[in-house]
């Protein structure tokens, strides 16, 4: 079911307090799914979620808490929807700092 934001945007204590998710754990899934959930940064460095971040944060919730998958699981999970072409596309980061953009994809480890 999609969330309804009527904001463009909404901060990290936001998408805490909506989602249930501690805000140091919004981090640290920042970290551990990198390549699919990446919030945007203001030039302050300050994180920006729109509705398909926050909607990411719910799977990643759900894989973790509800399905009880481990954080590998939950990146495998997630990497197979994405090549099964299901479910929420991530937003791969691209580094475009060397001569030919590079996407920044999340490791996916073999059975």
């Amino acid at each position: 079911m999609p969330m309804i934001i009527k904001k463009d945007w909404l901060t990290i204590g936001e998408v805490s307090e909506l989602t249930g998710v501690p805000i140091h754990t919004l981090r640290y899934w920042e970290t551990e799914f990198n390549g699919y959930f990446s919030p945007i940064r203001t030039s302050g460095r300050q994180r920006r979620y729109n509705e398909d971040a926050v909607g990411k944060v719910q799977e990643i919730k759900n894989l973790l808490k509800e399905e009880k998958y481990s954080i590998a699981g939950a990146r495998q999970v997630l990497s197979r929807k994405v090549e099964l072409g299901e479910g929420m596309l991530p937003a791969f980061n691209i580094n475009e700092s060397e001569e030919h953009p590079v996407l920044d994809v999340p490791p996916v480890t073999p059975n």
